[in-house]
């Protein structure tokens, strides 16, 4: 199954059509669509009593960083709904996000698909408990952020790889240069 999954997402990032001139059914125009749409869904669930969170790198915050130019993380500011942190890493715009998984622990990830990461299109957007791919269309459960590697799933930054304090979370410059590569095509559309 996992297998299926990979040449599936491969087959879209490698194979996906380019835009022709005057089309309107591209991926960018659903892109637009489902944007509009989870802007008009968020502030529709704003005027209810059962809120459900949302949340994509669209609406991140620009990482804080430290002298040694890790990202620094408050974890008084990490919830159930997940903070997406914008980092430039000589010259590659890349994200990171932190959420709180429902048993408490706090768990970090890159905004890219491990599979689909060569795309345009591989990052992550929340609808409540679930993550789900813009480019593959995989949805992974926000319990498992941070857990595993490999397949469909943002690319985890795992436990011994930050630094965790009372306040806050380190995450080392050098991990997010190792992982800039995965971001030299993501969100040039």
């Amino acid at each position: 199954m996992a297998g299926a999954v990979i040449v599936i997402a491969l087959a879209v990032v490698f194979f996906l059509p380019e835009k022709e001139k005057g089309d309107t059914t591209t991926v960018e125009t659903v892109a637009a669509e489902t944007t509009a749409t989870n802007a008009n869904d968020s502030s529709s669930a704003k005027d209810t009593a059962s809120e459900e969170a949302t949340a994509s790198s669209d609406n991140g915050v620009q990482a804080e960083v430290n002298e040694n130019g890790d990202v620094v993380i408050p974890i008084a500011d990490i919830t159930e709904t997940a903070t997406f942190y914008q980092y430039n890493s000589n010259g590659t715009d890349m994200a990171l996000f932190a959420v709180k998984a429902s048993d408490g622990t706090i768990r970090t990830a890159f905004d890219t698909c491990q599979v689909c990461n060569g795309s345009p299109y591989a990052f992550f957007k929340q609808q409540g408990d679930t993550f789900q791919c813009q480019n593959c269309g995989n949805i992974y459960s926000l319990d498992m952020i941070g857990k595993e590697r490999g397949g469909c799933n943002p690319v985890p930054i795992m436990s011994d790889e930050a630094t965790v304090t009372d306040t806050e979370i380190i995450i080392p410059a050098q991990l997010l240069e190792e992982n800039a590569v995965r971001f030299e095509n993501w969100k040039k559309f």
